[in-house]
């Protein structure tokens, strides 16, 4: 095996573990409320949790980069995910609160500074790369939700079914140990970098990724959230309820490996991004008004949406800039202002559920955020990929 392979399948295990321990959390909450106690105002602080943290790990980790090369900074980074799913899962309402904020500062850090060593490393396969990424961290998500509960039971309690969790991180990080302290490996960074963040506020394109992966999140999140028990109001089981989200997650995957072919065959990201992004809107409406036996065919329709806007998003941050350094910085800059602006900006649209008709206003909402994320997103495109 050749010193790029090595690095790419290294690569994908650990985008494979940036979401997975954070999803694994989610099926077990109703456990999680009874043992220890939570309210809904708690629970929904906990579900908003992750994602904040996400948002202030990535310009945290372009900060970092100046101290510790980026190569070691991945690896103490999903150590310390480690602790924190350690921390959550035996620490009580702290532990819980507290580990779930170490984790997303963990995985958010890796997430973003290893954007900027993939684009030093394989740049001439950075689209393609983008897409596999995303492709792992859709699975990854699906992986930890659908497997949550299933671990749990086999042993013996939530404590232990979260502690799991912990493991492939371990293995992960292991693994990228390896790589990154081979003191002679091309593909690691031997030297700390500058990725000042500030700088970019006076690029346009910098500016407009990070609109477009503002509204991608704001839009995904308002569905992750709200959908299935919008589903369920309007009569669907339960099951079948979460199993829309689930089949959508799962029909991320292919999508998202098929963007970068996708975007050759419709002769530009622009094209594929407005056809994701019309297809992803139709699928809400869809879902929300079409009678609900057609749930099946419109999930489906979502995946393709949802993950295609995902990858497109994380190629944009990864060619935009010309060099490792702007990219850390530029992924630290549009993840911040995603996940934190995204996060409140769904929870914000959320607050108008409460109105009679909360399906046409999800729909309604959904659509004006994902027309936004379109507009920026179409702007990044009218420049050649670096």
């Amino acid at each position: 095996m050749n010193a790029s392979t090595h690095f790419i399948i290294i690569f994908l295990l650990v985008s494979l573990n940036l979401r997975m321990s954070f999803s694994a959390a989610d099926p077990l909450l109703v456990s999680l409320m009874r043992d220890l106690g939570l309210g809904i105002s708690s629970s929904g602080l906990f579900g908003l949790l992750p994602v904040m943290a996400l948002g202030i790990a990535a310009p945290l980790g372009a900060r970092l980069v100046a101290w510790v090369r980026p190569g070691n900074l991945i690896i103490y980074a999903m150590l310390a995910a480690v602790a924190g799913v350690v921390w959550r899962s035996y620490g009580g309402i702290p532990g819980l609160f507290g580990g779930t904020i170490i984790i997303g500062l963990g995985l958010g850090i890796a997430g973003s500074v290893i954007l900027g060593v993939v684009r030093q490393v394989e740049k001439a396969h950075l689209p393609t790369l983008m897409s596999a990424y995303t492709a792992c961290v859709s699975l990854g998500t699906a992986i930890g939700s659908g497997a949550a509960n299933p671990v749990a039971h086999w042993l013996g309690g939530w404590q232990l079914g979260l502690l799991f969790w912990g493991l492939p991180l371990l293995v992960a990080a292991a693994l990228w140990s390896g790589l990154a302290l081979q003191s002679r490996n091309p593909h690691t960074q031997q030297h700390t970098l500058k990725a000042p963040i500030l700088p970019l506020l006076r690029k346009r394109a910098a500016i407009m990724v990070s609109f477009y992966y503002l509204f991608r999140v704001a839009s995904a999140w308002l569905l992750i959230v709200w959908l299935a028990a919008l589903l369920r109001r309007r009569g669907l089981a339960a099951d079948e309820a979460g199993g829309v989200l689930a089949l959508a997650t799962i029909c991320q995957i292919p999508f998202a490996l098929a963007a970068s072919a996708l975007t050759r065959w419709l002769g530009g990201m622009g094209r594929l991004m407005t056809l994701a992004t019309l297809a992803a809107i139709a699928a809400c409406w869809g879902l929300l008004i079409a009678p609900l036996t057609l749930w099946v065919l419109f999930a489906p329709l979502l995946g393709f949406g949802m993950g295609s806007i995902f990858a497109l998003g994380m190629t944009l941050i990864a060619t935009t800039e010309p060099d490792e350094a702007g990219t850390i910085a530029l992924s630290g800059l549009a993840q911040g202002v995603g996940f934190i602006g995204g996060g409140l900006l769904a929870w914000a649209a959320g607050l108008s559920l409460s109105l009679p008709q909360p399906d046409l206003w999800l729909a309604t909402l959904y659509t004006l955020l994902a027309l936004c994320g379109l507009c920026f997103g179409l702007q990044c495109t009218k420049r050649p990929v670096r």
